[in-house]
């Protein structure tokens, strides 16, 4: 770490050593000059072809420090516009993700639920792709914050939507419901496929303790996204499956299925 520091400090301190040198030079041809023109003055009418030889060259060389002084500086307005360059891209990419990332969890947050779900819906009304959806309550939440408080309750949801995002497939979508719940879209997956997802969380979730002390248990509900689905009407399915298994007992998976003939 001490390298990294100290490499831009050296390269900084070597930026002003050369300016400092071509402040010198100039200063030094200005008195040649100065030099000259005093030449002149006291004796105007000599032979000054040499004097001119010397006037030549110190205007040559004045060009090359002021050349050498321009790429000094646009070096140095460069590299500070790529750092500001890349720090504005870096403050971008952080409210990018702050628009669509919970503040708790850092899963994706219901503002953009709705984004991926209005453009996953709209692939299988073209396409006829399969959609599944994956809707989970940490059973017994309000009891765990009554217990450990809810500082540790908040903790838990981080490190429980960190650990399903490490078991998820890479085009699986997590995001925060509210509470305890989390709703799962699984695209290019059916219904069956999907129940197996849920069961394996439902199985990982409940064999690991938390902060090394809580041990919690998930419900959840499956749906497929049916054509004529709304954004609604799968919704609905999804709190369906996720009600029964809290009536059921907790700790379980409900598959909803849509009807063969719905009226």
């Amino acid at each position: 770490m001490t390298t990294d520091r100290s490499a831009p400090n050296r390269l900084k301190s070597r930026y002003k050593a050369l300016y400092a040198a071509s402040i010198l030079a100039l200063a030094a041809l200005l008195c040649v000059c100065f030099g000259m023109v005093y030449t002149l003055r006291l004796n105007p009418a000599g032979d000054h072809a040499r004097l001119m030889q010397l006037a030549y060259l110190c205007m040559v060389a004045g060009f090359f420090v002021l050349a050498a002084q321009g790429l000094l500086v646009g070096k140095k307005v460069l590299a500070r516009m790529g750092r500001d360059a890349d720090r504005a891209e870096e403050l971008a990419e952080q409210l990018e993700r702050l628009t669509v990332l919970d503040a708790l969890t850092q899963a994706y947050n219901r503002g953009k639920f709705e984004e991926i779900m209005t453009r996953e819906l709209g692939n299988v009304r073209r396409y006829g792709l399969d959609l599944s959806g994956i809707m989970l309550d940490l059973d017994g939440f309000r009891t765990i914050n009554q217990a450990h408080g809810y500082s540790a309750g908040d903790r838990l949801l981080a490190n429980l939507a960190h650990f399903l995002n490490t078991k998820l497939r890479t085009n699986d979508f997590l995001f925060r419901w509210h509470g305890g719940k989390f709703i799962i879209l699984c695209p290019h997956t059916d219904i069956d496929r999907a129940a197996i997802v849920a069961e394996k969380l439902r199985m990982l979730v409940g064999h690991k303790i938390f902060g090394g002390k809580i041990r919690v248990f998930l419900s959840l509900g499956v749906a497929q996204a049916e054509e004529d689905d709304s954004a609604e009407s799968f919704m609905q399915r999804l709190q369906s499956g996720l009600a029964a298994s809290k009536n059921g007992g907790r700790n379980q998976v409900t598959v909803v299925r849509a009807p063969l003939f719905p009226y």
